[in-house]
């Protein structure tokens, strides 16, 4: 798996750099010291997972979150423990405390690797992926997908006729479908729009179930769905 780190703190990045290339899972390509760098280094690099530290110059690694869609997998690396649920609820993989201790690193990187293989993109057909179920590869079709749900440390796909559960957080399996047919409308939901039947304030509803909406994602579903009465 491709890596890059984002630290400012000089110690902290030879720390990250010792445990990813005792790693042989991963190939470090860039260490950067703050967002902006880390941003135009993403450029045209095909990256996997990024150590993200909070604390940075700038723009933090918090707002870096908020901000951007479809990136690549995050593992922050902290001395904040105050962050950790407001972490996850923005869907990294991992969260490990400094100081870095390898064993806790290579759990994290573990998880990440297990991830980044769950999901297998069918290179024959862009309408079609793979997932690793139980050691099985089973294929999904986009066009049957009815709605995808965070379940834990695994997500729970709805499709017209069955479900499927697989370790993967929502943004790593996002950044693997069509922006175009796909939208968070919730941290827990992601939906695919042509299958919504309506919407109200608070719910999308698709086929039997009631999807929530939440404030931060509202806005956003209200212009996708070009109406302006809910």
């Amino acid at each position: 798996m491709n890596c890059v780190i984002v630290e400012d703190e000089l110690l902290a990045q030879k720390v990250l750099e010792r445990c990813v290339k005792r790693t042989e899972f991963l190939s470090l390509l860039g260490i950067y010291e703050n967002i902006d760098d880390l941003i135009i280094g993403l450029n045209g690099k095909d990256i996997d997972l990024i150590f993200l530290d909070i604390m940075l110059p700038g723009t933090n690694g918090i707002e870096f979150l908020r901000s951007i869609k479809n990136i690549p997998q995050v593992i922050l690396v902290t001395s904040k423990k105050e962050f950790a649920l407001e972490a996850f609820e923005l869907d990294v993989t991992d969260y490990i405390l400094k100081p870095i201790d390898y064993d806790r690193f290579f759990k994290a990187a573990k998880k990440a690797q297990a991830i980044n293989n769950s999901i297998v993109p069918d290179q024959k057909k862009s309408n079609e992926f793979f997932v690793k179920i139980n050691q099985e590869l089973v294929k999904i079709y986009l066009d049957e997908i009815l709605f995808i749900e965070a379940y834990g440390d695994y997500v729970k796909i709805h499709c017209t006729n069955s479900k499927h559960v697989f370790l993967s957080t929502m943004k790593s399996l996002e950044a693997k479908l069509p922006e175009e047919d796909f939208l968070r409308i919730h941290k827990s939901y992601s939906v695919r729009l042509d299958n919504i039947e309506k919407a109200d304030n608070s719910k999308v509803y698709i086929k039997d179930s009631k999807i929530p909406v939440s404030r931060t994602y509202k806005d956003s579903l209200k212009q996708r769905l070009k109406s302006q009465e809910f």
